[in-house]
This record gives structure tokens, C-alpha cells and sequence, in this order.
């Protein structure tokens, strides 16, 4: 079945779960109500559970993580920060501080990237607010392929496909405990040198091309916008010596 059939599926799923139940229904049951096949329904059921939305054990019914609609934003999954601000029923704005094509140079005080020298890249500079506060700040640089207009307030995903022809598959996130300079501080409304989290990711493709990098940091998130992760806990046996 082809990625989207599956994210389809994924998300018929999702309609039918809520933070009320106790175990999902059977998959021929599920299978029935979505429409789907049966082996389209068990992937899509492998799938959540490497996502942390359900557990199953073999020969009792499938349950549902019913912490995932407190969690707040998950930086295990790609988001855009608009649709995750109004989800938590909070009003977004979105500020192009920055945008323009420039050409990347070694000893650029601000690169982020491992994009060789003299790479043309798209980079934007942008502030999302939440209820007018300043909430969140990320620069991102997109190497470009040919020459394209794009739109400094889309989705940095959806430059990276125009600007490049790579459809992301995959990010790498590195996390660090930073002091905000001044620049920046200056756009978050917050103090100089104040402690933030900073968070640095690359997307790429499934052939290992870059489509982007991207460096975000963020001010104290109010509730339902804290960065969660949600993880599998792998329980094995100890062996017992003779």
C-alpha cells in the first residue's frame, strides 16, 4: 500500500480514538469502520504503536495511549507551528523577521549547517506568537536547486521540495541548553542571556540529500505547547546463570 493509502488509514484510525478508551476495537472490527483491508488496518496498527499511540500484547486488544491528548507538542513527529498552536486553542501569528537568497561562507559566525561553502541557500528568519506573546523563533536555510520564488511563510518542508525537489523523510535533532544572545532576545521580548532550550535539525531525503536546516529556540511555552516525546519501554528478561 502506498505511504498515503496507509496515512489514510492512520488517520481513520485516529478519528475513532479518543482519551476515553479503554482498548481499541478488534481489526476486523477496525477494518470494518475504516473501510480498510485488514492488512492495511495491522500496519497501520504497527505503525501507531512505533508512534506511541497504542500497545498490544499478543491475545488481549490493542490500547490506546490515553496521555497523548495532554502531552503538549511532540518533537518526535514534524509539525507546523501555526496548526500546533491553534490545536492547543491558542491564536497564532506568524512574523517574517527575515528572508532572501544569500550564499553560505566559511567563518559565517551564524552557520548552523554542515552545507559546503558557497552553497545558495533560501534562509528565513521567522517569530511565531501565541496569543501575541512571542513563543518560538527559527532560521532556516534551504539549498537551492534552481532558481524559484517561494514564499518565506510556508512550511520550511514545502520550501525544501520547491526549492530543491526533496520530499523530507526523515529529520536529525540535536537539543542543547543555550543563553539567548541578543538578536534574539530582542525578537522574543525576553532578556539577554536568559536560559533556552535551542534546537538544531536537519531534513533529509531518502537518499541522504539535505533538504533543510533549521535552528529554533524557544521562550517558556505555555500549556498544551511543552515539548514532549513520547517513547517505547522495551522490557527483557534477565537470564538467569546455572
Amino acid at each position: 500500500m502506498a505511504t498515503s493509502d496507509q496515512d489514510a488509514v492512520i488517520d481513520r484510525i485516529l478519528a475513532l480514538w479518543s482519551g476515553d478508551l479503554e482498548t481499541l476495537p478488534s481489526e476486523p472490527r477496525l477494518a470494518e469502520l475504516t473501510g480498510a483491508s485488514r492488512a492495511s488496518v495491522r500496519e497501520a496498527l504497527v505503525r501507531l504503536e512505533e508512534r506511541g499511540y497504542v500497545h498490544r500484547t499478543q491475545g488481549t486488544r490493542t490500547t490506546p495511549n490515553r496521555r497523548l491528548p495532554d502531552v503538549g507538542r511532540r518533537i518526535d513527529e514534524q509539525f507546523d507551528h501555526s496548526l500546533s498552536i491553534r490545536a492547543a486553542g491558542y491564536e497564532p501569528r506568524l512574523e517574517v523577521v527575515a528572508s532572501g537568497v544569500r550564499v553560505l561562507q566559511a567563518g559565517d559566525p551564524e552557520r548552523f549547517d554542515d552545507l559546503p561553502d558557497g552553497t545558495r541557500v533560501f534562509r528565513t528568519v521567522k517569530v511565531w506568537s501565541v496569543d501575541g506573546a512571542p513563543y518560538a523563533l527559527a532560521e532556516d536555510l534551504v539549498p537551492l536547486a534552481h532558481q524559484v520564488d517561494l514564499d518565506p511563510r510556508r512550511p520550511v518542508f514545502e520550501l525544501a521540495e520547491e526549492g530543491n525537489g526533496i520530499r523530507v523523510a526523515w529529520e536529525t535533532l540535536w537539543v542543547d541548553a543555550v543563553s539567548l544572545d541578543a538578536e534574539r532576545a530582542g525578537l522574543l521580548s525576553a532578556a539577554a542571556g536568559a536560559p533556552v532550550v535551542e534546537m538544531t535539525y536537519c531534513g533529509y531525503g531518502t537518499g541522504d540529500d539535505v533538504g533543510y536546516w533549521s535552528r529554533e529556540v524557544q521562550v517558556s511555552a505555555p500549556s498544551g505547547l511543552r515539548n514532549a516525546l513520547i517513547r517505547r519501554v522495551r522490557h527483557e528478561r534477565g537470564v538467569s546463570g546455572s
